[in-house]
């Protein structure tokens, strides 16, 4: 029956057709008596005399109404019209699972999300004996604010005793019938027993929900034929692809529930809904990679908990995590392939960073603050601290024991800067190189391997690093890996020496894709041996050490959700990769920068708690002060970045780092946070356009990184650049929005914008290996603020380019990130820190706000009408760990 809007059931007055099915047709319908909208649902009169179809109907208005839980539609009514009847529901804004599944795979966390509503709504459904049987992303909603709703439960049946269906195997397939024996189900997200025909129960339904949350994580049907028999034949015999084959973003934890899901058997599989939310929460309150090994015995581990202390409360982060140290791989490990126990080393307010320790793993030397400086520190395990560096005014940092622990390289801006050596108590420090950072120690001690850009963490990199070796005793230099050209199309920073000395394993940013790799290459230099990638997928991948014995590569890896260890197989001789990355899991949810002893019992690590905050100060430009406390706006334990405020100063653009870099809006005064990108592209530098109809940011979305624009309500999604040099970086307007400048690490482009495609023009080269990074436009326009920098990623200094005349000028020999005042004459930029003003005609300068010991500014803007200073304040608490290994 069809029913046109004014149409009256009731006290039902429909007001529009919402869609149809094969259960009915739907209506937006108005309830007379308590003034609301509905969804109304009617059979259609021709199936109205159908008997089996009335009694199914009727069975889902009496299922579905002993449910009442979020996450399952609720069930107003029941009625008759005509002799159809109907069934009166809550009416949901928003679409069909099998809607959001057309724009492609969802990214973890929200699979995730969207996997543990589902599951709860499920259990919730057969706790009263109430099994669904016809799971599917078309019966699956939703919600405009992100709730998810299980529909339809016309194919639900209560529970009951099953008959013997030993016999029943030539019965009918396809028939919509309820019975053992009758096949009932969308094909495709069927179990195996519903496609034989056998009873089903609500194992039934975990396993239509593990083929929907593999199409959420894949973007891809796990079972999939050219025709009916083949979909059941491959839901009957074959396992689908995996994960990681499908979309190496998915972590192992997933793909283990996933697996458990889809086991042929109902007896394999999870054995309840509860369960599988249990398992799904577990890994969203911690690591990934905490509950990435063997996820069935994890739920069995879990149960027998249950058995043996009931009354224990077991909290799932804690569940997850051990274990996560319990269960290592599919195949056997090693002897020292988990930690055994651990222990904090430092205590010390504020950060310690930068942990070495010796070749007998007693003595932990590390760097931490001092009078505003980065100095160093040696201590006995256990013991107490001394400053090994109290004599220098200048930052030391990076310290590392050499092989037999006598010696400390390590990085200083002393004496102009470079590598320098000392004895491990401090003694007789002198210079081996004038340039290089995070040093690393041949085994036999003779070199030290160092990279030309510094790093501490790897979510921003600014340049490109080559590796080169001095000799300890000589002085002498040799490189190991050049940059071979200027596109940049290798990069090598944080060297690690292979035990043997065969090779050093390195991580770089592959290309303009902005992915972090891992590689290794011969120590002998490139001359013997191209790169060997150790890693290539879309995962963040840093900070590698070599163990003990050689046989395997630690490195950091956001791969199981957050940062922490992971290890993986490798043949020392020719760095050719022996096995699939395994998780080492650290109790932190962010770790970095290794050190294993020499016999490798004993790992000292960093853990960092950075807590982050989106400032607002008043800002007299005037006076050049900043008046009154910062308002916090907005606070998170992720790296905020990349801000920019609206010409009305009404929306402030940033960006979050993490696993997935996504640009998000919230209003000046900390209101109306909402995210505008959501895809596991990395999203950076977002600049609004000077109308504020337009923001342009940069990303790796097209393969490699190019400029976008996006509107502010998340539409028009558009490339402006493509293989513009070596992919360009932070875009900036030129005052009318006629033009971007942006640079690319080698050099900076001006794209002018219109009516026909974008023309890039590059500004001229800067001599002396120098390359002019364009970071604001003047408020005339004429003239582009910027950084003079190296191909490496040192700033050497603020500096003007004139547009007319097509020079540049040198402002200052230090500084970051200028920004023009209103009246074209000053500059507002960044020193180490500190935020200063410069005057651009007399070329002098004084601070305006210094850091204090811990709290950070990270990155800053000001509102067009220079009123108001936008800024990111970090406030770090970071200490070091060992863990050990028996």
């Amino acid at each position: 029956m069809t029913l046109v809007p004014g149409a009256r059931l009731g006290p039902y007055e429909i007001l529009a057709p919402l869609g149809a099915g094969g259960m009915g047709e739907v209506y937006r319908a108005r309830d007379s008596r308590l003034k609301r909208d509905v969804a109304l649902k009617v059979l259609p009169t021709s199936y109205s005399t159908d008997p089996d179809r009335l009694r199914r109907f009727e069975q889902e208005a009496q299922a579905a109404s002993a449910l009442n839980h979020p996450n399952i539609l609720a069930i107003h009514d029941i009625g008759t019209h005509e002799n159809s009847p109907y069934i009166v529901s809550e009416l949901l804004e928003g679409e069909t699972l099998r809607a959001r599944l057309a724009g492609g795979a969802f990214s973890p966390r929200k699979a995730i999300g969207h996997a543990i509503q589902i599951a709860h709504g499920l259990a919730a459904a057969h706790e009263k004996g109430i099994v669904h049987r016809d799971l599917k992303p078309e019966n699956i909603f939703v919600t405009a604010d992100g709730r998810v709703k299980i529909l339809d439960f016309g194919l639900a049946k209560l529970t009951q005793p099953e008959v013997p269906v030993s016999s029943q195997t030539n019965l009918p397939t396809l028939t919509p019938g309820t019975e053992p024996g009758v096949m009932l189900g969308t094909i495709g997200y069927m179990s195996p027993e519903q496609v034989r025909g056998k009873a089903a129960d609500a194992r039934s339904d975990l396993f239509s929900f593990g083929a929907i949350f593999y199409e959420m994580l894949s973007g891809r049907r796990a079972f999939h034929g050219d025709t009916a028999a083949d979909t059941m034949s491959a839901i009957l015999t074959r396992d689908p692809p995996d994960l990681s084959e499908t979309n190496r973003r998915v972590p192992e934890a997933l793909e283990r529930i996933v697996d458990h899901c889809l086991e042929k058997s109902p007896e394999a599989r999870f054995q309840s809904a509860r369960d599988i939310a249990f398992d799904l929460e577990a890994i969203s309150g911690t690591s990934l990679a905490s509950a990435s090994r063997n996820l069935p015995a994890l739920a069995s581990w879990r149960a027998a908990i249950r058995r043996t202390l009931p009354w224990l409360a077991v909290p799932a982060a804690a569940i997850a995590f051990v274990a996560g140290l319990r269960i290592a791989s599919r195949k056997p490990a090693s002897s020292a392939a988990l930690p055994s126990s651990f222990r904090q080393l430092t205590l010390e307010s504020g950060v310690e960073s930068f942990p070495s320790l010796s070749p007998d793993g007693a003595t932990l030397v590390y760097v931490a603050e001092r009078s505003g400086r980065s100095g160093i520190f040696v201590r006995r395990i256990g013991g107490h601290p001394i400053d090994l560096t109290k004599d220098s005014d200048k930052d030391d940092w990076a310290p590392a024991f050499s092989p037999a622990g006598d010696l400390i390289a390590f990085r200083s801006d002393r004496n102009g800067g470079g590598i320098f050596v000392m004895g491990a108590t401090g003694e007789n420090v002198r210079r081996l190189s004038d340039g290089g950072y995070n040093p690393a120690w041949s085994p036999d001690g003779k070199e030290i391997a160092y990279s030309t850009e510094d790093i501490e963490q790897p979510f921003n990199r600014s340049g490109t690093g080559e590796l080169w070796a001095v000799d300890v005793a000589t002085g002498a230099k040799r490189a190991i890996l050049r940059v071979p050209d200027a596109l940049r199309s290798q990069d090598a920073v944080q060297p690690s020496w292979s035990p043997h000395g065969r090779r050093i394993a390195f991580w770089g940013v592959r290309g303009a894709t902005g992915v972090r790799d891992i590689w290794t290459l011969p120590s002998s230099g490139e001359s013997q041996g191209k790169p060997v990638a150790v890693t290539n997928d879309p995962a963040l991948d840093w900070n590698p050490v070599w163990s003990a014995d050689g046989k395997y590569l630690y490195f950091g890896s956001d791969r199981g959700g957050s940062l922490n260890l992971w290890r993986v197989s490798i043949d020392e001789e020719s760095g050719r990769v022996l096995g699939e990355p395994e998780p080492i899991t650290l109790p932190s949810t962010r770790v970095g920068q290794f050190s294993l002893s020499r016999d490798g019992r004993h790992l000292a690590y960093q853990t960092v708690a950075p807590i982050e905050s989106l400032v607002r100060i008043a800002f007299d430009e005037r006076s050049e002060r900043l008046v009154g406390e910062p308002t916090t706006l907005f606070r998170s334990s992720m790296q905020i970045g990349d801000l920019d405020v609206s010409p009305d100063a009404q929306w402030i653009a940033f960006r979050p780092s993490g696993r997935q870099e996504d640009l998000f809006l919230i209003r000046s005064d900390g209101s109306s946070l909402r995210q505008l990108t959501d895809d596991p592209y990395k999203d950076r530098g977002p600049i609004w356009s000077p109308d504020g109809k337009t923001i342009a940011f940069y990303s790796n979305r097209s393969g490699r990184y190019d400029i976008w624009t996006i509107r502010p309500d998340g539409s028009s999604l558009t490339q402006v650049t493509k293989g513009l040099g070596v992919g360009p970086w932070y875009p900036h307007w030129s005052p009318d929005g006629s033009m971007l400048a942006c640079p690319d690490g080698v050099n900076s482009y001006i794209v002018h914008l219109g009516a026909n495609a974008p023309a890039a023009e590059a500004l001229p080269p800067v001599s002396g290996g120098i390359w002019f990074q364009a970071t604001n436009w003047s408020p005339d326009g004429r003239t582009l603020a910027g950084v003079f920098n190296t191909l490496s990623g040192e700033a050497r200094g603020l500096a003007l380019y004139s547009l007319a005349s097509r020079k540049y000028e040198r402002l200052s020999d230090a500084g970051d990130t200028p920004i023009w005042l209103r009246d074209g004459r000053r500059l507002l930029f960044q020193d180490r820190g500190v935020v200063a003003v410069l005057d651009v005609g007399t070329k002098k300068s004084h601070p305006i706000w210094a850091p204090s010991t811990s709290l950070r500014l990270n990155g800053f803007t000001l509102s067009g009408d220079g009123r108001s200073f936008f800024g990111v304040q970090r406030l770090e608490e970071g200490d070091i760990w060992e863990a050990n290994f028996k």
